[in-house]
This record gives structure tokens, sequence and C-alpha cells, in this order.
């Protein structure tokens, strides 16, 4: 008998209340984030922090030599996540609280940019446990990132540029004076910077945006004691700098200071205003847990863009026809985009109907096994030729139906 996602979705749900209402659960709302510390230190000897918002589950797990020295994911680093990772499904489908995602990091105590994040929804756990989806269908449902961490890379960055310029090192001659106005009024060496408090926001996959307090002590040099005034030592002052990690080490972009000298007097820029102007588009914490209650539409963002690059790597049919350099997915007003660079080899027949209809057909696929429909349409974008496909939401279903065809949408 075929059903639909939904009905599937209810027979699940109605399967697990059955159970809930004859067992009590093994692992109580109130309980989760001990049990899941239990299970990872009684079963396996792992210590792990466990941070819940909302209906995210968070757990971080501390591996050293998580990374290998050819930068790989080591092989017993990989079996302690394996653990972690079910005694976080043990606990999540054993459970009264309405959980929707895990997320799942290890972090490399020897290299603590260096990381791997796993992020899933638990429904899906319960779904390949009751055998309705494959495990090939839910390892495809899961995000997985390896990577180095660009806000722990430039948080460690940027205290260790403070500390220079305290030592008044060699290396930070050359931007001391971006720190205004501290060493244009002091007596060399008599300059200290304590950081006082520091916010972030990854402002994209490699850039991160750092609001920077500090309190700054000094002797004034003898024309600027009138200064003391306006700047007594210990005052407080503020930065923006903007890191990127492809840049490491030297990942410094850019340095801006509250205070700037202009004509003849000394001014004042709203940082605070400036960095709450900018979204934040991370997820993970600098101390490995979630900072945010996860959301469907953004999870199925970001699965789908990389399930849009696995079509044309596994696709026998489209694989060595396309190149796929890179694709982003976000869901803003209502609207899941997909910007990527996929260019067809010089000596392919394939054309753009095979680019878009194998794009759109995954998107329809998925998001009706979820029984997602909380959206209005879908804007493709392909850097490579600047071409864009702009698709409703009837028109999609209609294409996956088979209802209309590609060249009806292109």
């Amino acid at each position: 008998m075929n059903t639909s996602p939904t009905m599937r979705m209810l027979m699940t749900v109605y399967i697990l209340a059955m159970l809930s209402a004859c067992n009590t659960p093994t692992y109580p709302k109130g309980r989760v984030e001990e049990s899941v510390i239990k299970l990872c230190k009684e079963e396996y000897g792992l210590d792990v922090k466990v941070k819940i918002i909302g209906s995210t589950l968070g757990v971080f797990i501390p591996i050293k030599g998580l990374i290998d020295p050819d930068l790989k994911l080591n092989q017993k680093a990989g079996e302690k996540i394996e653990d972690v990772a079910l005694s976080i499904h043990r606990v999540v489908t054993s459970t009264d609280m309405p959980l929707k995602f895990y997320t799942l990091v290890a972090r490399d105590i020897d290299m603590p940019s260096g990381e791997f994040v796993l992020t899933g929804f638990i429904y899906d756990v319960i779904r390949v446990r009751l055998l309705d989806i494959s495990r090939d269908e839910y390892f495809k449902r899961i995000l997985r990132d390896f990577k180095f961490n660009p806000v722990v890379s430039g948080e460690q960055k940027i205290r260790t540029i403070f500390e220079a310029l305290n030592k008044n090192s060699d290396e930070v001659q050359h931007i001391k004076y971006a720190f205004y106005p501290l060493f244009f009024i002091s007596k060399e060496l008599t300059q200290k910077i304590e950081v006082v408090d520091i916010d972030y926001k990854e402002i994209s996959e490699q850039e991160v945006l750092f609001y920077v307090k500090t309190k700054e002590f000094y002797e004034p040099l003898p024309q600027f004691e009138a200064y003391r005034a306006i700047f007594p030592p210990g005052f407080l002052n503020e930065y923006l700098i903007l890191t990127n990690i492809s840049m490491f080490p030297n990942q410094i972009k850019e340095i801006i200071g509250k205070y700037f000298y202009s004509g003849n007097e000394i001014r004042q820029r709203d940082l605070k205003q400036v960095f709450d102007n900018y979204h934040d588009i991370g997820y993970i914490g600098i101390d490995g847990l979630p900072k945010k209650d996860l959301q469907s539409d953004w999870f199925l963002s970001q699965q789908l863009s990389r399930r849009i690059k696995l079509v044309f790597e596994e696709n026998k049919k489209l694989k060595g026809h396309f190149r796929v350099d890179f694709c982003r997915g976000s869901f803003e007003n209502k609207t899941f985009n997909f910007e990527f660079f996929i260019s067809p080899d010089i000596s392919s027949d394939r054309t753009d109907i095979d680019i878009y209809s194998n794009i759109l057909k995954l998107i329809g696929t998925v998001l009706h096994r979820y029984s997602f429909e909380d959206f209005d349409a879908v804007n493709l974008i392909n850097t490579y030729d600047g071409k864009r496909v702009f698709v409703t939401k009837d028109a999609l279903e209609n294409f996956r139906r088979g209802k209309i065809k590609i060249t009806d949408i292109i």
C-alpha cells in the first residue's frame, strides 16, 4: 500500500505515542542532559558537555588527536564520535521531551579550531530505526562539516594581537596605530590593553566580525597631558575586527576603532549599531554548543545544498559532464535560495536543462518527503553564467508530479 509522507509521519508519531503510553520514558524530560553525559561517561569513558536550547540538543566533546597530520579525521577519534552519536540517539528516541534537532561537535584539543560537526533531525533517527527510510537516505540527511572553525581561529588571533601590542612586539608595529588613541598619545612601553569582552558574528563561511571591548592604560606624552580628561588611564574603548580564515595565519582583514581624529576634533563611531546590523549565520558557539534553536527551513536549505552537489558527483548520467565548485543554501522570506557554480564539461553534450531538471527534482522530492510546505518559492542562481531560475511552490509540485516539464519552467 502506498502512503504519503504526511501519512507515514502520522503513523510513526502514532506508534511512538502508543509506545510512550505503555512505557515510562527511559530518559524523561528534565534529565536528558545528565542522561547523555552519564551514558557517554559510563559506557564509553568519554567526557562531554550538553546544552539544550528550545528543541535543539547540543553535545560537545574535546578529543586529543582529532585531526591526523595529513589533515584527515583520525580513525580512533571517529570511533569516539560514533559512540557519542549513539548515546544521543538512545536518549532522543526514548524521551518524552519534544526535541527536533541535535548537534554534535568534536574539537581537537591540540588544534582547537579544528572540528567535526554533525547536525541531524531527530525524526530521521526514528524513521531509520523503524525502517521507514534507508540507511543511505538517512546518511544523506545528516549535515557533516569537517573544518577549521573561523570563530575559534579568529578569536585566538585577536587575543594574540592584543598580547603582542602589550609587549610592543615587532609583528604588530604595522597595525598598532589602528588602536587609536592609545599609541598616539602615550609614552612608548607604557601601553596596556585589557580585553574586557568579545562578541562575534559569522557573516560568511570564512569571515567573522568581532566586537571587542577593552580597558586601556597608559602614561601620556607631555604634549598630550590634557587628554587625561577625555581618556583617563583605564578608559573604555571598542573595536570591530574582521577576520577571514582563508587568509590564515594573517587572517586580520580590517580593524575599525571607536575613536578617530577628523579635522580638529576627536569623533566616535557607533560600533555596536554597526555590529547589530550584521546577520549571524553561525549556529555553533565558541564553546562548541548550539547558540540558537535550529529551524526546519534552515536545516533543509543546508541539507539540500549538500545534496545538490552530491547529485552531480554520484549520478552516473551526470558524473563527468559537469563541474560543481560550490553550492550554498539559505532560506529568507519563505524562499529557498541556492547559489552554486556548475559548469558543463567542454566536451559534454549536456545542457542547462540537465542542471535545473535534476536540481528541481531533488528539491521537490526532499521537501515532499519531509512534508515541508511552509515556503512560497525556490530561487536558483548559477554563478557560472549568471542564470537565475525562480520556481513557485505550486510549479515545483507540479514538476515533481510530472504535470509540467522543465521547459515549462525555464
